[in-house]
């Protein structure tokens, strides 16, 4: 393969868009010094978030190196949609497996590795915010001196485990999230939409939720700038105050992309209920990583 380095596609959107799994732009990460290749597709990587899923082929893995240094000045969310990811802290050696459904989320300056320990592809949601367009990925790691040593146990808790784990939480770079450590609200009071918050902090927040057979939502407005993935059903978003068509069928594996302000409601038609993950990102203005 050529070594040459290929940056990420970076799609942008001016009104709100649905973006169809096959439509999402391709792209091959990685290098041949060492890395490993992840198989990335990207729906939206604007000015205050970077949304795509990737795909690390069965025993695959991914790690830094030279030309792909991983650390980056940003909040990352990985949510796995199938198969397990073991996702690595390689600095400190915290090692988490993830599982479908579970998140994990590190904040900036936390090298990670990745690896699928399985013999089926994984494949997992990605939500990146400050985003690469405010220079938080490639030119800010390759400003950082690269990571000499390699870690895959963390030797902190070596004989005082689990008497330390409090410590070992407390001290976390890789936060896992699982359906217990999700903070649930309801965004209708009749219950038909089921929300729970998996990471919010001052540029990202990453929601999972849950429509009921039959639910017609309320109208909301974006206050961020969001993308709604569905994973399971057919969603029907409705935008009332946009002036091009109202109604869109968003199938899983599609992205809906909603700028701040957008007025939407989210409606079962066909009575079967559906699932989805949100992202939603915000970069206060004048922030330099």
């Amino acid at each position: 393969m050529s070594s040459v380095r290929r940056p990420t596609p970076r799609p942008t959107y001016d009104h709100p868009t649905v973006i169809r799994h096959q439509d999402a732009a391709r792209h091959l990460w990685g290098d041949p010094g060492g890395s490993g290749y992840v198989s990335d597709q990207v729906y939206v990587s604007s000015a205050d978030l970077h949304v795509l899923q990737f795909t690390l082929t069965p025993r695959g893995r991914y790690v830094h190196s030279e030309m792909n240094p991983t650390v980056f000045a940003a909040d990352v969310a990985y949510v796995v949609l199938s198969g397990e990811l073991i996702l690595i802290d390689p600095e400190h050696g915290e090692v988490r497996p993830l599982t479908a459904g579970e998140v994990g989320f590190f904040r900036r300056d936390t090298w990670n590795h990745a690896v699928n320990p399985g013999h089926e592809p994984v494949r997992v949601l990605e939500f990146f915010s400050p985003p690469p367009s405010r220079n938080t990925a490639s030119p800010y790691a390759r400003s950082k001196p690269l990571l000499q040593e390699t870690h895959y146990r963390d030797e902190r808790w070596t004989g005082r485990w689990p008497e330390a784990r409090a410590e070992r939480d407390a001290t976390a770079r890789i936060h896992v999230a699982r359906e217990g450590d999700l903070l649930h609200w309801l965004p209708e009071e009749d219950g038909g939409h089921l929300a729970g918050t998996a990471v919010d902090t001052e540029y990202l927040t990453v929601t999972r939720g849950r429509i009921s057979p039959g639910h017609a939502g309320t109208v909301h407005t974006a206050q961020d700038e969001t993308v709604v993935y569905v994973t399971e059903g057919s969603l029907y978003l409705h935008l009332p105050s946009f002036e091009g068509p109202a109604w869109h069928r968003v199938e899983p594996d599609d992205a809906a992309y909603l700028p701040e302000g957008t007025d939407y409601r989210l409606v079962d038609v066909e009575g079967k209920g559906a699932r989805y993950w949100s992202g939603a990102g915000r970069v206060p203005e004048g922030w330099q990583p």
